[in-house]
């Protein structure tokens, strides 16, 4: 009898403590870590910061916290040390990060622009013109490779087209107003920014057929957070239908918020957003094969390894 007391007080026992430990650690929504994205003040982040300032996450029932960067450095160094769960990055860093051993995943493409200009005082005013000038780029990234892409689309022989890496985009925008070099490949908004100060437009990166951004999410995060991560894109793809509608209505949202040039936000030109959808396998493609020819990959990961289209289908 005393036995049987004591299994019955044992198994009591354990369902309080198991009653204790439900409550303790079972949290709800509200005070569960937020998803935490990295971006920079650019074109493809403009969703996600006008979805965050409307409380579009919010609305969908998930907690984001948008990590803003000045550089694609140190944006992809919080990444590499786990200090954010995803970024918006581009399919080049993607690759950069498969090979470095990392596990991650594009979710889908972003709309960004990136744009080649001449000098003012350059006579350059056609792409083809660039054969034998020097473009100056950041090497070895999506800047770089939408330049190369650029120009050779445009008729320039692989042999013609000279690169040459001045790194820090500041120094870059200098040189290139001030006649130092002939071109340069910037990212939005600087691109429309040297644009206004009397560079010449050569082309830009919605010409070509590939989406150069894309969105990476380190791989265990999307296992725990499928339907958060869902969430996290409809309420993208809603600020995004809202930019569209009516652009003109976000033009202090540049300034004030997104933290774009003063001078832009009466003539900023936006980008058309479009739904979320997954890179081609064509696109990875050209991206690696353009790599390999840098000698920049040891090897390529299959498409079906990099790309999960499990947003893009429930949206």
């Amino acid at each position: 009898m005393g036995v049987m007391m004591k299994k019955k007080k044992c198994v009591l026992f354990l369902a309080l403590l198991l009653v204790f430990a439900c409550t303790v650690f079972a949290q709800p929504n509200s005070e569960r870590k937020s998803i935490q994205i990295g971006i920079l003040p650019d074109v493809d982040s403009l969703p996600f910061m006008l979805a965050d300032h409307q409380d579009l996450f919010e609305k969908q029932g998930v907690k984001v916290e948008l990590v803003k960067f000045q550089s694609p450095v140190e944006r992809d160094a919080a990444f590499q040390a786990g200090k954010i769960d995803g970024m918006v990055g581009d399919t080049l860093g993607a690759l950069f990060l498969e090979q470095a051993g990392f596990d991650i995943s594009i979710l889908s493409t972003t709309n960004g622009r990136y744009g080649l200009a001449a000098a003012p005082q350059s006579d350059i005013t056609r792409l083809e013109q660039l054969a034998n000038q020097a473009i100056g780029v950041s090497s070895n990234t999506i800047i770089e490779y939408l330049a190369d892409s650029l120009a050779t689309t445009a008729g320039v022989g692989e042999e013609a087209v000279k690169l040459i890496a001045i790194p820090k985009i500041p120094v870059r925008m200098e040189l290139l107003l001030n006649g130092q070099i002939p071109a340069a490949c910037l990212p939005e908004p600087l691109y429309s920014l040297v644009i206004s100060k009397g560079a010449k437009p050569l082309g830009d990166s919605t010409s070509l057929s590939d989406a150069p951004g894309v969105m990476i999410f380190d791989s265990a995060f999307i296992q725990r957070n499928r339907s958060d991560l869902i969430k996290v894109f409809k309420a993208y793809w809603e600020a995004g239908q809202l930019i569209n509608a009516n652009p003109d209505d976000y033009r202090a949202f540049l300034v004030d918020q997104a933290g774009f040039p003063q001078p832009l936000g009466p003539t900023f030109s936006f980008v058309t957003y479009t739904k979320p959808q997954i890179p081609s396998k064509a696109q990875i493609q050209r991206v690696a094969d353009w790599m390999n020819k840098r000698k920049l990959l040891d090897s390529v990961p299959t498409y079906e390894a990099l790309v999960e289209s499990f947003v893009v289908q429930a949206l």
